[in-house]
Formats: C-alpha cells, structure tokens, sequence
C-alpha cells in the first residue's frame, strides 16, 4: 500500500466531499502514529494537525453492481466491490491467522475472538472509541428502534448518516480480520480485532483501504462512506461486538469526538 498525497489523489478515489472532510477534519494525537511506511501527510487546515491517509496501489477484481433481481431485497446492490488487493507480510499473517474468509466474521459474530488474533491486534491502550465519521450524523441508535413492521428487530448497531464518500476512520486501534463483500447485505464490510476483544464492524462502505492481517491505529482513515448491501442512502453501519454479542456503542464512556446533536 503506497502512500499517496492529496495532490495526486485521483478523483475516480476520492470524492469533493471526501476531499472536503479529509482537509477540515481534527484528528486526535493518536492518529499520527502511524508508521511512515504505510501513511503520509495529506493535507493540512490552518490550526489543525495534518491528516494521513493512504490508498491501495491495488484492488481486488469488482464483481459490478451484484444487484438482487427478486424479491424482498430487490434493487439493492451488493457492490460495487471496492477493496484492496492483500500483499505483502500483513497478507502473509492473515493466511497464517485464518483471516479474511467469510467463516471468519462468521466466527466473530457468534463468539470471542481467536487468542492469536487478540494477540495480533497489539497492546491494549484503553482506548475510547472514536466516533468513526468526521462529521457524520446519528440515524439510528442500537436496539429496537425500527418502525412499521421491522419494530420488533433489532437493530445491532448504529447508522451514521454522510454524503458519499465522506471518508472513515478507525475507532479503535487493531487487526483487520475481514474487508470484502462477500457477507450478504452488509456490501463492503470491513471488520478490525481490538486489544481489548472487542470487535467492529463498518459496513455499507463505498470503498475501503485496509486489507486483513494489517494494523490499523486509532483515528487512521481507512475508507468511504457508501450506500453498497441493503442499505437506504448513504451512512455508515456500525457494530460493536464483545464475545460476539452486539453491545450498545453508545453506552457509558460513548465516543470520542461525537458532533452534537
């Protein structure tokens, strides 16, 4: 994964608004940790720390729209697919570590972690999560929150509303374990392990930029807002998981750097 400046960010990548948010955005110490040989310095607002960013050199091939044609689900469209291709030794150790298979995020929706992937995801900090979406709007809350028929379902995490491609950022420091589409209605899904056992995931993505085996730090951009899998408009779809149980992100310490409401 090379690094790229926002000089020579091709539109095709980012978007105005994605430009917009990565020029504006406060981001906080710990996101300009990174190593350089993975980020470099992408822009920098007057009085504001400078933003890393860094895109793929490759992507794995697009399988188009993947559109359902019937029934309950049709009109929704699983991709595009917009994913990195894995290289290198974070490729390496996710093949070594059982990573990016869609029996893993099987695994991780039902239960803990695996102990060599906690392991992986590096030294515990404490951290408090980070609200993902510079910017972005809560939607939905966790729980039963639906209207009409849905109702009595509930929802597993929360939507966070942004104009396509508006760009993400890690909520906490970890291990990718997953980054495809290949789970059904989530479109680009992109999974990290944390220290702590916890896990996230960020789904609906338009494109994202991280691929299974690499560390992500805190606050690191690690994709785009979209609209792929079944999702209505554009936002974020945000869980977080503790022992595989869907936990309420927006209980007790909350997020970090939440707009107000």
């Amino acid at each position: 994964m090379g690094p790229i400046s926002t000089g020579s960010i091709p539109q095709r990548f980012l978007s105005a608004s994605a430009l917009i948010a990565l020029m504006i955005a406060l981001v906080p110490p710990s996101a300009l940790s990174e190593p350089p040989a993975l980020v470099k310095e992408a822009g920098n607002a007057t009085r504001s720390p400078a933003l890393k960013v860094a895109l793929p050199d490759k992507w794995l091939p697009s399988k188009g729209r993947q559109c359902y044609r019937r029934g309950k689900y049709r009109g929704f469209c699983e991709g595009p697919r917009r994913v990195p291709a894995p290289h290198g030794e974070a490729a390496a150790l996710a093949e070594r570590l059982r990573l990016g298979e869609i029996k893993t995020v099987s695994h991780l929706m039902l239960k803990a972690p695996e102990p060599e992937w906690v392991e992986a995801a590096g030294p515990d900090r404490g951290e408090r999560l980070l609200w993902p979406v510079v910017g972005g709007k809560l939607w939905r809350g966790f729980g039963k929150v639906r209207r009409g028929p849905k109702r009595k379902k509930r929802h597993k995490g929360i939507d966070i509303g942004a104009p396509e491609g508006t760009l993400l950022r890690a909520a906490k420091s970890g291990l990718v374990a997953y980054s495809d589409n290949g789970v059904r209605g989530y479109g680009n899904l992109l999974v990290t392990v944390h220290p702590d056992a916890t896990v996230a995931f960020y789904a609906h993505a338009r494109a994202l930029y991280v691929f299974p085996g690499e560390r992500v730090e805190r606050g690191q951009i690690i994709g785009e807002v979209g609209h792929t899998g079944i999702a209505r408009g554009a936002h974020l779809h945000f869980e977080y998981r503790r022992r595989g149980r869907p936990r309420d992100p927006l209980r007790k310490r909350g997020f970090e750097g939440r707009p107000d409401l």
